[in-house]
């Protein structure tokens, strides 16, 4: 049986166990909703003096947290909460790091299995909640004490973390017996621990399909979105497609803004620009023109990532997915398959077209969204190392029309694309890094997610927040359903009825306002300048702004 040390934990033994376990994995970050049948844990994981513990009230925010803390290493990070309800709210961040591909460990307490089903408070069947979303999921007895039990949990544990590092979450459900709060000697516990590691993935270039070598020379290499973690500033200037700003490739022939190049027409006139293959790295394409565009060409498609399991079949095309590191394969690409000359100038001269228009009509267009975030963006040409989260909708399509240095990394939650957690990630992002973080959102992704500021107990210095407020929704006025319908500004654009100002206050950080380009370039400078988390709103004509998006997007026509 193991023995006690001097260290104290909670006194339910195999929960105890399974904390040192992730422990001397090496997990340093858990974040706690707290609750009282998840005591036990919270105990645990408090008393561990190489775990850091933050406090988010709110369970589906401080999931996010999580979420968000994993990014910048590619480590997990844990949540707990406690159960019923709460272990649902767990729910949204658990999809969003399935297909993120981010590690996260769920954790939630759960009432003895000899109460289930009884009508007790909080209760819930919780067993294998998530598991279409999840590596694993499983439950165990937190409160059983045989050796044989703490020797099998220590074994489950370890074999989580590790399972966690291959990129996306885990699910384990504690069933914990009353009473919750007693306190023991932390065991001292044999545990057989190999460091776990990233899986390294390899490809022999030979291997490649013949067709694939046979027809390769005007490959259309497609990438989305890629965690911080893997985040590596490399040019790639003998390819040519749509490369995101999410997924920190660049390269003389690579336009970042897949609806732009659509809205260009340039390649229903151009055959030079035409493909005959199909290389997807990253997350898909968050353009719904470019993906039926590049569906209709009906070509052959591979998608090459170091996450298991086969890519997604976008095009309906997909031939084969290559179980390998994308930019070192991408790299191994570039020497061996010989791109089309007259292909890359094409690209090249298409991307050169559409960035001088969208600087050309920016510069002097009216204040709007455009206007707004030409401004914001401008300010970090000069900045040093920063990352910039996205919200999903809106602003995640305005920060691929601009151009930017290096020294800019990007993210969104585009695994799942939806607005919930865009600013819990961000706080758990700033959380685990000394450097900027900044969180570019628009009034009702900011409203939506506002638990990830007001239930977070400790918010991070280095955390900025712009809120582009235009009135509501104003991706809706894009799309020409809303509008016909006569549900527009009622049920779609949903302006919010709380001022930005009101929930600065609210959350307890500080304030600035701009309403045109002179004052929001100053507020650029007051948020730059203060030294703590602050918020920055931008004010914008909801009609003006959609006319003028759609405007720009006419003049791309070529």
């Amino acid at each position: 049986m193991p023995v006690r040390q001097e260290r104290s934990s909670t006194d339910h033994l195999c929960a105890s166990a399974f904390v040192a376990t992730l422990s001397k994995k090496g997990l340093s970050d858990v974040v706690i909703s707290p609750g009282s049948r998840n005591a036990p844990l919270t105990i645990a994981f408090t008393e561990d003096s190489s775990i850091k513990t933050h406090i988010v009230i709110d369970e589906r925010a401080a999931a996010h947290v999580a979420l968000g803390l994993a990014l910048e290493t590619g480590n997990p990070a844990a949540v707990i909460c406690t159960s019923g309800t709460a272990a649902i709210n767990h729910g949204p961040a658990i999809a969003e790091a399935f297909h993120q591909k981010t590690p996260l460990i769920s954790i939630t307490a759960d009432r003895a299995l000899s109460s289930l089903n009884k009508g007790h408070g909080q209760s819930i069947d919780q067993t294998e909640l998530f598991t279409k979303f999840t590596l694993e999921d499983y439950s165990f007895n937190g409160s059983a004490s045989t050796e044989k039990d703490i020797r099998a949990t220590i074994e489950k544990a370890s074999n989580i973390y590790d399972r966690a590092l291959t990129g996306g979450p885990v699910h384990i459900n504690v069933h914990l017996e009353e009473p919750l709060y007693g306190k023991a000697e932390a065991l001292e516990l044999e545990i057989p621990i190999i460091q776990a590691r990233k899986r390294v993935c390899s490809f022999n270039f030979q291997d490649y399909p013949e067709i694939f070598q046979a027809h390769a020379h005007r490959a259309l290499v497609i990438a989305g979105p890629r965690i911080l973690a893997d985040w590596t500033d490399q040019d790639f200037n003998s390819v040519a497609g749509i490369s995101e700003s999410f997924s920190g490739i660049k390269g003389h022939s690579l336009i970042a803004s897949g609806d732009a190049f659509i809205a260009g027409e340039m390649w229903n006139t151009d055959p030079q620009l035409t493909p005959n293959y199909i290389i997807t790295i990253g997350n898909p394409t968050l353009s719904k023109s470019l993906r039926n565009w590049v569906t209709g060409l009906n070509i052959p498609h591979i998608h090459v990532s170091d996450s298991e399991g086969m890519g997604h079949d976008s095009f309906n095309t997909l031939e084969k997915s290559i179980d390998s590191e994308p930019l070192g394969w991408l790299t191994e690409f570039s020497k061996n398959i010989q791109q089309d000359k007259n292909y890359l100038k094409a690209w090249n001269r298409e991307k050169t077209r559409l960035q001088n228009i969208q600087e050309d009509f920016s510069r002097k267009t009216s204040w709007s969204d455009l206007a707004a975030y030409k401004t914001i963006f401008e300010s970090f040409h000069n900045t040093n190392k920063t990352t910039l989260h996205f919200a999903n909708s809106t602003s995640a399509r305005y920060a691929l029309l601009f151009d930017f240095k290096n020294n800019i990394r990007f993210h969104a939650n585009r695994g799942v694309a939806g607005i919930d957690g865009c600013t819990s990630t961000a706080v758990g992002h700033a959380l685990s890094t000394s450097e900027r973080v900044t969180l570019v959102t628009g009034d009702v992704a900011f409203f939506y997610d506002i638990n990830g500021l007001a239930t977070v107990q400790q918010v991070p210095d280095n955390l900025r927040i712009i809120v582009i407020n235009n009135g509501g929704g104003g991706i809706f006025r894009w799309l020409e359903g809303p509008a016909q319908v006569g549900y527009l500004e009622s049920h779609f654009e949903t302006k919010p009825k709380t001022s930005i100002k009101a929930a600065a206050s609210f959350c307890g950080v500080d304030y600035f306002c701009g309403i045109d380009s002179e004052s929001t370039h100053q507020g650029l400078i007051d948020l730059e300048k203060n030294k703590g988390t602050a918020i920055l709103e931008i004010t914008t004509n909801p009609e003006l702004s959609s006319d003028i998006y759609k405007e720009f997007l006419m003049k791309l026509k070529g």
